[in-house]
């Protein structure tokens, strides 16, 4: 869940599954940002000895594009993204976007796809260095929160961090 995926990237394009724009329901899940294609090639870029390799390169991606053009939206569009996955059957569901405030909703619909047996990864959060600036939806403990990192493997310098992940 992100800005949606360029739909016609070539390390990505046998990947793609699927997807849903929760901002404009009739429109495309394709990326006009940038940032959700990019989180896509990290996960799920195919090995065909141009650019990178994902992590997960045979990997099933479906574009639920929750962020507008310019990387921002609302939490009613993540929580109808949340809702398309569990309608959908997802697996595991990606979000690399945040909020420094806890909303109830927001948590209630999280639990929802926890409680579906769907795996929810969220980013920490570029609110760091210091202690406790993990965001939302990846402070939550439904959610694993994972932190950005440097080329030296070590927690990026930027990246969201604290006690509770």
């Amino acid at each position: 869940m992100d800005t949606g995926i360029d739909l016609s990237h070539p390390d990505l394009l046998a990947n793609i599954k699927g997807g849903y724009n929760a901002i404009k329901p009739n429109k495309s899940p394709a990326d006009d940002n940038g940032h959700g294609t990019h989180v896509a090639g990290i996960i799920a870029a195919v090995n065909d000895n141009i650019g990178v390799v994902g992590v997960a390169p045979q990997a099933e991606l479906y574009a639920v594009k929750v962020l507008s053009a310019n990387g921002s939206g609302y939490l009613s569009d993540i929580i109808e993204g949340l809702e398309w996955c569990i309608t959908n059957n997802m697996q595991v569901i990606n979000m690399s976007l945040g909020t420094s405030s806890e909303v109830q909703s927001f948590h209630d619909a999280v639990i929802k796809v926890y409680n579906a047996g769907i795996v929810m990864v969220a980013a920490a959060g570029n609110s760091g260095p210091g202690d406790n600036t993990v965001e939302y939806p990846a402070k939550y403990e439904e959610v694993i929160a994972v932190s950005a990192t440097s080329d030296n493997d070590a927690i990026a310098s930027f990246s969201s961090r604290g006690p509770d992940r």
